[in-house]
């Protein structure tokens, strides 16, 4: 590689304090600009923000001061779920500028087309004008759902039907908004919430099943959305906040995609606050890859096998990923650049 690669960190939360510390003793990378949301943050320096102590960047919530830097890519993992619109602004801004983007952000972008075509056509006319070139990732969805599937499918000669479950506990997972608000931890089991819309807890999962039907060369009929709940019998008390008796303690929730008349592809979540609830449920910590076809396969994938703390393990994950893609997106041609156009992301530089 001719010299380090230029980054900008947009955003420091759960996923982008990680990659401030990644990105900073990289080999191959320097940081160079940090956009921050929180004003406590505005004019530190973004090492100093992230625990690291000082390493010479400061942070600026100015995006036209992150506009105007010179650097090659812009790690955007702001909470870009709460308002696409607004996250898709700033991305086109980026790219072109001449910035290429690698986000965290939307999980629908993993997969552009699923988001509609106003927003591949947006993505693909800033790249254009730009020069530059476009990634969406994380770890589920963004591997475990899309990467995992798409690199066993090689070994077999036909799958009948192929399911990617998420198992996690959420017990130290502190966003209250999105436990309480969105998931519905804590209600009722019949209260209506976000999660029991398709619109809203199914678009992320749209995305990587059309990923990996496109890639495996099949034609989606139809989607099934599937949600069911239990309850705890005694009062929780979590980071986040405390969870009544009676209330949602464990969901499991699925989307299904339809092919050739029959249920080919499935991403489900079980997620739960504490092992013990649900427990008829799967469990553990971490993603299973079920295909039944020929051969028949089952692959497990573990995190914080060492007791460590699995959400923050996983929000590691997701910055990696997102960190290990700057370079084959910076050498892609311009235009977005999904799994299917990247060659395999591979963890430069992690045993030295």
């Amino acid at each position: 590689m001719a010299g380090k690669l230029r980054v900008i960190q947009w955003a420091t939360g759960n996923v982008g304090k990680h990659a401030v510390a990644a990105v900073h003793e990289h080999p191959d990378l320097e940081l160079v600009g940090a956009r921050v949301y929180d004003e406590a943050k505005v004019g530190r320096d973004i090492g100093e923000v992230c625990g690291l102590g000082e390493i010479g960047v400061v942070a600026t919530a100015d995006t036209d001061e992150i506009l105007a830097l010179d650097a090659d890519c812009v790690l955007y993992m702001a909470e870009g779920e709460w308002n696409p619109p607004a996250a898709l602004d700033d991305v086109c801004r980026l790219l072109r500028s001449g910035k290429n983007v690698v986000s965290t952000a939307v999980t629908a972008w993993i997969y552009p087309k699923s988001a509609g075509d106003d927003v591949v056509q947006r993505l693909e006319q800033a790249c254009r004008e730009g020069g530059t070139s476009f990634h969406a990732t994380g770890i589920q969805p963004g591997w475990a759902a899309e990467v995992l599937p798409l690199t066993m499918s090689g070994l077999f000669r036909r799958i009948e039907s192929l399911r990617v479950q998420e198992l996690m506990d959420y017990t130290t997972y502190n966003v209250p908004f999105v436990l309480f608000d969105v998931m519905g931890f804590g209600k009722a089991p019949d209260e209506p919430v976000p999660m029991d819309d398709p619109a809203v807890g199914a678009l992320p999962f749209k995305a990587p099943l059309m990923l990996v039907a496109d890639g495996l060369g099949a034609t989606i009929d139809d989607f099934i959305w599937e949600r069911s709940v239990a309850t705890t019998d005694a009062p929780i008390e979590i980071q986040a906040g405390r969870i009544e008796a009676g209330t949602v303690s464990a969901q499991r929730f699925s989307y299904t995609a339809v092919i050739g008349g029959r249920p080919a592809l499935t991403v489900e979540h079980i997620t739960r606050i504490g092992a013990a609830h649900a427990p008829d449920w799967p469990n553990g910590r971490g993603w299973k890859v079920t295909v039944q076809g020929q051969p028949s396969m089952v692959l497990e994938s573990r995190i914080a096998i060492n007791g460590e703390d699995d959400t923050d393990q996983g929000c590691l994950g997701t910055a990696m990923h997102a960190i290990h893609a700057i370079a084959p997106v910076c050498a892609a041609a311009p235009g977005i650049r999904t799994f299917l156009d990247l060659p395999t992301i591979v963890g430069r530089g992690v045993l030295g």
